[in-house]
């Protein structure tokens, strides 16, 4: 084979080897950009699961469940019956109290709560105390034992709880005669932290 044939040879697998090397290339290429892609949607995706998403209560409007908030109205059912708005009890102090019958710190604050109502009922404080997602056969036995007087609503759907970005029981709000809120307090509350915070709400 003469040389020149030879270098011919040689150029052609040349030839052949650098595409080969290119077509890998552009493979490999390809296969990071689609790895990197999908981190990044990964990546994406996660950090927009974090996002908190704007509360919002059952009505539209936002949540301003937090001290120096003002309230949002809502009706519910009673456990007498009856319905009752916050509305109704406007140019009052309200203790609204979130609970359930399951709640060990629910029912053990009650007691020292009701105390507290019916000391200072006269002088314009209200309780509501509202149940979550339990019906009147579960809530009734309860109360009645207890002899609680005060208003016992019944929040079927926890829409209300919803409206107040309640999130775990009891929570307690405190509201002024103006309709802001004072204090927020998840957990039990005693009665010397409501004669501290709410006495003088009531002045």
């Amino acid at each position: 084979m003469s040389n020149a044939h030879r270098n011919v040879s040689h150029g052609r697998r040349d030839a052949r080897r650098q595409k080969k090397a290119r077509q890998n290339n552009m493979i490999l290429v390809a296969a990071l950009i689609l790895i990197l892609g999908g981190l990044g949607t990964i990546i994406w995706m996660s950090l927009k699961t974090a996002e908190p998403e704007p509360t919002t209560n059952s009505y539209g409007a936002p949540a301003l469940a937090q001290k120096g908030g003002t309230v949002t109205d809502f009706s519910l059912g009673s456990l007498d019956g009856s319905q009752i708005a916050l509305a109704d009890y406007e140019g009052e102090v309200i203790i609204m109290n979130f609970w359930a019958t399951w709640c060990p710190p629910c029912r053990a604050e009650m007691p020292g709560i009701n105390r507290f109502y019916e000391a200072h009922q006269d002088e314009g404080l209200v309780v509501l105390a509202i149940n979550a997602q339990e019906d009147a056969a579960t809530v009734r036995p309860f109360i009645e034992q207890s002899g609680f007087s005060f208003p016992v609503l019944l929040d079927l759907q926890g829409r209300v709880a919803d409206q107040y970005s309640t999130r775990s029981f009891p929570t307690t709000f405190i509201i002024d005669r103006n309709g802001v809120i004072q204090h927020v307090q998840t957990g039990e509350i005693s009665e010397s932290e409501l004669e501290n915070i709410v006495l003088p709400l009531l002045n």
